[in-house]
């Protein structure tokens, strides 16, 4: 019996090593520097699913939003490769409406926009307005959205990490991510359309004092075509888009916005210290 013992235990050993699975080192390293937050925003199943997609080349180094521009570059030298940069980009409301729109009806339900857009598109009388009841504010991991006290969600454009999350929960399809101007990034659009309204000028006129009436006005006030109007509502051509505002000046119900400059984030923790 201790033969057979000692036989299978010599036997366990060798089978260990020959049918063990290699694990690459940089895995544990590129793990290792990332900051374990499992928010989700990267796309993948956590931070070390994130590894596993940057080591077989999958993901980008970049697409972290919460890993420093340092670690960035730490993982970057583990893996020998020249770190690549991404445009900034925030997420922006297509909508101004909020308490200046009207409710067509009393809704007692559950406070979600989720919930509220499943009876009859909501509760506002324009159909395509932000029903106000945060399940933005709910999702976004980076506490960048605050409700306002006109039942609008603001976006905190230093703290957004443009990871998508409140583009993919809003039941009207609200929020898009936009290229921001930045003292670190080549692009300089600063400019967004804050209503997604596709009704007829006078019916959007009729229901919200400062949705996009489908003037033209911009279109006409744009030297770089960067502005057209489809389907009754002002589209800005990002990859033509200077940020000279003159769309801004020109709109009559103020429906176009601006961004602030803002600094990468490197720059600002630089600037702070």
């Amino acid at each position: 019996m201790g033969f057979l013992g000692l036989l299978f235990g010599i036997g366990l050993v060798l089978a260990s090593k020959k049918l063990a699975v290699q694990v690459d080192t940089r895995l544990e390293k590129i793990n290792a520097l990332l900051p374990g937050a499992n928010c989700g925003a990267c796309g993948k199943a956590g931070c070390f699913g994130f590894a596993q997609a940057i080591l077989s080349g999958e993901a980008k180094i970049d697409t972290c939003r919460v890993s420093s521009d340092q670690i960035k570059e730490e993982i970057a030298k583990v893996l020998g490769r020249k770190l690549t940069r991404e445009v900034k980009k925030i997420a922006v409301l297509h909508c101004a409406g909020g308490s200046k729109l009207k409710d067509k009806y009393i809704y007692d339900g559950i406070k979600e926009c989720v919930a509220a857009n499943l009876v009859l598109g909501g509760q506002k009388e324009c159909f395509f307005g932000c029903l106000g009841f945060g399940d933005c504010q709910r999702v976004c991991p980076f506490g960048a959205i605050k409700m306002s006290k006109e039942d609008l969600p603001v976006v905190d454009e230093n703290k957004c990490r443009g990871c998508n999350k409140c583009v993919e929960t809003c039941p009207k399809k609200l929020f898009s991510l936009v290229p921001v101007a930045g003292l670190a990034f080549a692009c300089k659009v600063r400019v967004y359309i804050a209503c997604a309204s596709h009704d007829l000028g006078k019916d959007t006129k009729a229901v919200c004092p400062v949705g996009c009436i489908g003037c033209g006005l911009c279109v006409k006030a744009c030297k770089f075509e960067a502005i057209h109007i489809i389907d009754n509502l002002a589209v800005i051509d990002y990859n033509k888009c200077t940020s000279c505002s003159e769309c801004v000046k020109v709109c009559p119900v103020k429906c176009i916005k601006t961004l602030p400059l803002l600094e990468d984030r490197a720059q600002t923790e630089r600037r702070l210290k």
